[in-house]
């Protein structure tokens, strides 16, 4: 088994989603679970799980049964998780239990197909207040206290992480304005800065200066290093 100095090593080495979400992996088979799940925290109106999950490796088909079959509405964990900051280790015999009856089956139906008695979650909060929860699910017995603690470490650790790979994500898209975007969009599409100050309604200096800030602000040393990068980062299409 993977130990806990090898799991900070592997969480320092994170620099790519795709890396988190292996970390993910590791850190789940570490503590006996089966999946993962990070999400934001549902709202008491929201209707569907899958809108406000950020990452998963949760079986694509056992969401979709789960918001067709209404299960977030009278979900006791999903209740607790909005009004609590605690971490949260249930069976789903437990939190199956506090439903209606015929959901109460269905739910526990759909869990066992999926060879799920148990889930722990455990509340984060990224840099701009977001609330989410970071959710490990699998066939195992209740953690330990000294579990639990650990797992909640590496979870706070892991959505920090989250977090800052998010804002490096969007930087570039919120540090260029919407003219630098529009005129950028319009380079990709082969216009001079005639014809794009033209298009416009600009001046050919200002489309000059809309061009340079946005190399700048992408690190860019011409227009044609900036118009591969901004379509490789999807800032324009």
């Amino acid at each position: 088994m993977t130990s806990q100095d090898t799991l900070f090593s592997d969480l320092r080495a994170i620099r790519t989603e795709d890396d988190l979400a292996d970390f993910l992996r590791q850190l789940t088979r570490h503590f006996n679970f089966m999946r993962f799940i990070l999400i934001t925290i549902p709202a008491v109106a929201d209707e569907k799980l899958v809108a406000r999950i950020e990452l998963s490796d949760l079986p694509d088909e056992m969401l979709e049964a789960y918001d067709k079959l209404g299960l977030l509405k009278n979900s006791l964990i999903f209740e607790t998780l909005r009004r609590s900051t605690a971490p949260i280790s249930w069976s789903t015999e437990t939190s199956n239990g506090k439903r209606p009856s015929e959901e109460g089956k269905a739910a526990s139906q759909l869990f066992a197909g999926y060879n799920i008695n148990r889930s722990a979650f455990f509340p984060v909060h990224g840099i701009g207040g977001a609330r989410a929860a970071l959710g490990f699910l699998g066939n195992r017995e209740d953690l330990t206290h000294a579990e639990l603690g650990d797992l909640g470490m590496f979870a706070v650790q892991a959505y920090d992480i989250y977090s800052n790979l998010k804002d490096i994500n969007k930087a570039p898209e919120c540090l260029l304005t919407p003219r630098e975007l529009e005129a950028l969009h319009w380079a990709a599409n082969g216009k001079t800065s005639g014809e794009i100050a033209s298009i416009l309604s600009l001046s050919d200096h200002t489309v000059n200066t809309y061009m340079n800030n946005a190399m700048r602000k992408l690190d860019c040393v011409n227009r044609v290093q900036l118009v591969a990068k901004a379509l490789r980062m999807h800032l324009i299409c």
